[in-house]
């Protein structure tokens, strides 16, 4: 049933059994149904409903006068062949529209069955079924294409997902809306191109220009338009030989041209320039180009800055026929305000409550802890992932799967039972599981109706842990505790200090000098405390014998000509573990860089990108003699100021 229902559905299908079950009837039918969806008062067809006189309390009583009640529970819930249908033709409406059965669709189908108690009993309220049928089903929502469009194959209706509610709103971003709203109606040059950095909310402007055009709130030459977004790599699918790509994508443009209600949506537009484009054919980017130049067709464009400078920028005569919105990250209390207004849908989805100071937290972990993405889009990732691991880890949800094993493990049984031959014992087991399913809906109803899995800090750091493999302050002291190195060195000093070190405390890099006249031994040291103590943790080591000239700096921090480079996984986990060896033997200039990237807390790399390192635990490790030519120039002479802790690593004498 996950498959082909959507939320809405499953929990209508699922208080249908409820329904039966209260009211103690043999069997779940169309009447049970349309109880379900009565007494879901949000539905916005129940409220249609509704102003037919048809409401839940109404409906119950009639059911109750003309069929009455049974004299006792019956724990077996199985439909009735009519219900069956009901479900198998509402999956078959589902097809044409989102490809998931809707609460719509199921009110369709008892509508359109024309039989059964749901409908007789409407009829013995006085309802006007024609009426009511005519009503329903030339709703907006299930009109059938006369005509097929290619859009509707490769694109995606974003206003027909509008309309069912599929997108998030859109908070803090009507500047930039009513922005391509405006442009949207210009007479020329009204193709708005979206430019910002990933996960600033591009595509939600989008969307939300979809949801407007479907409640209405547009200019009236906005009204009735669809907008289609196409995607390059589908019109590339499929397309083997010369020609059939051109041939798709005049097609699609064609469409467009023909209905003067489409606008056509390309996320990272700049893929257009070269797509398609085998020898002897031209790209995507040149086919489009008379169009958009004639004003044949509208479109809206998202791409990032990067790409934007690199493609588009370029070819002048396609960079002139859009206009340009930047879109800026979003502050923190725009963030929060985002949050805010998407926490009753997370809770409903997740079956979890969260509160305004959860909330906060996680746009402030999601700040000091994520790095790699931008606002609002990393703080949504952040909330998303915290309440699947809540409900994931709940007591509700272990009990549910444990009596879905139950239920396996005796199904097994009943089979091999009958394979055998052995009703009797067959029956106890068919006995036995309908007990466990019983018992595993009513579990079920009650994951849908209560609501008591509560988001706490802790969670919030568990999962941060996770993504970046952190081991926990606690779990850090144990291992310490616990850590034999045999290792020639007192290295008790510096044990102390990395029990010091909590991801989620220390703001600043934790660099550490080790000084000793057998740097090798160090090595080995550092290479069984990161085994040993911090396992699965980000681990980077550095032989600074190899950067003796200023040039090897783009082995760190990568150049125009080599995109791999030491401090790139950095940027991926920025909890990281980094060990310079033998310092005194590198290039001054190189060293000074990272000891003042460690005084800001960051390091740039070739493309200008900040790559976070005031999370990591930076060891360094130099010789005795600190009087290197070229050292003393970088390091001055009070080694305490360039590192948080000097530590000289003496051999332990033989005899302890």
């Amino acid at each position: 049933m996950n498959l082909f229902f959507d939320e809405e559905s499953q929990k209508l299908i699922i208080n249908a059994k409820k329904e039966m079950y209260e009211l103690k009837h043999p069997y779940v039918g169309s009447e049970h149904l349309l109880l379900s969806i009565l007494h879901n008062e949000e539905l916005d067809i129940t409220k249609k409903l509704n102003k037919y006189g048809i409401n839940y309390n109404d409906f119950r009583n009639e059911l109750i006068r003309v069929v009455g009640t049974g004299s006792k529970e019956n724990n077996w819930f199985l439909f009735t062949p009519l219900l069956r249908r009901i479900i198998n033709n509402a999956t078959y409406y589902s097809k044409d529209n989102t490809k998931m059965v809707t609460p719509y669709n199921l009110l369709v189908a008892i509508l359109e069955e024309g039989d059964g108690v749901a409908n007789r009993i409407l009829i013995g309220m006085n309802i006007n079924m024609n009426r009511l049928a005519e009503d329903i089903l030339t709703d907006e929502i299930v009109i059938k294409k006369n005509e097929k469009l290619l859009l509707d194959e490769i694109g995606i209706n974003m206003c027909e997902k509008a309309k069912l509610k599929k997108y998030d709103p859109v908070i803090g971003r009507d500047n930039e809306i009513n922005r391509v709203i405006g442009i949207l109606l210009r007479k020329n040059k009204n193709n708005p191109l979206l430019i910002g950095e990933a996960g600033v909310g591009k595509t939600a402007i989008v969307e939300e220009v979809a949801n407007r055009i479907v409640s209405g709130n547009v200019p009236y030459k906005l009204k009735n338009k669809i907008i289609y977004s196409i995607s390059m790599s589908v019109l590339v699918a499929g397309t083997k030989y010369r020609g059939e790509f051109e041939e798709k994508i005049n097609k699609i443009l064609d469409e467009a041209k023909n209905n003067e209600n489409i606008i056509l949506f390309i996320d990272e537009v700049h893929t257009l320039m070269g797509a398609g484009g085998a020898e002897g054919a031209i790209d995507a980017s040149n086919i489009i180009k008379p169009y958009l130049a004639r004003g044949d067709i509208k479109v809206i464009g998202a791409t990032t800055i990067n790409e934007y400078s690199k493609f588009i920028e370029i070819d002048k005569a396609l960079d002139r026929r859009f206009q340009k919105v930047y879109v800026e990250e979003a502050p923190h209390n725009l963030v929060m305000d985002i949050l805010m207004e998407l926490k009753p849908i997370y809770e409903k989805y997740h079956d979890v409550v969260l509160n305004k100071n959860i909330i906060g937290r996680i746009v402030n972990y999601s700040n000091k802890y994520i790095f790699n993405g931008k606002e609002p889009d990393k703080s949504i990732d952040l909330l998303d992932e915290v309440c699947a691991y809540a409900s994931l880890t709940s007591n509700k949800n272990k009990d549910l799967i444990n009596y879905e094993l139950e239920i396996k493990k005796v199904k097994d049984l009943k089979n091999v039972k009958i394979k055998n031959h052995e009703f009797k014992e067959a029956l106890i087991y068919k006995k036995k599981e309908m007990n466990l399913y019983s018992v595993y809906n009513n579990l079920l109803m009650n994951n849908f109706i209560e609501k008591k899995i509560y988001i706490k800090n802790e969670m919030i750091e568990k999962v941060i842990s996770n993504r970046y493999r952190l081991i926990s302050k606690e779990e850090i002291e144990k291992r310490i505790d616990c850590f034999n190195s045999n290792s020639i060195f007192n290295i008790k000093e510096l044990l102390n200090e990395l029990k010091k070190y909590n991801y989620f405390k220390n703001d600043n890099t934790k660099n550490i000098l080790l000084v000793s006249k057998n740097v090798v031994e160090i090595s080995f040291l550092i290479d069984k405390i990161v085994k040993n103590i911090f396992v699965n943790t980000n681990y980077i080591f550095i032989d600074m014998n190899e950067f003796k000239d200023y040039a090897s700096i783009n082995r760190l921090i990568g150049s125009k000509y080599e995109d791999n480079y030491l401090f790139q996984s950095i940027k991926e986990n920025p909890f990281t573990i980094i060990y310079f060896k033998n310092i005194d033997k590198a290039n001054g200039r190189i060293l000074k860089i990272i000891l003042d990237s460690i005084d800001k807390g960051y390091i740039e790399n070739y493309n200008n990108e900040k790559i976070i390192i005031s999370k990591c635990i930076v060891l360094f490790s130099s010789v005795n003699n600190l009087n290197v030519v070229g050292f003393n120039e970088i390091v001055n002479n009070d080694l305490n100021n360039e590192f948080d802790k000097v530590i000289y690593l003496d051999p332990i004498c033989s005899n302890n």
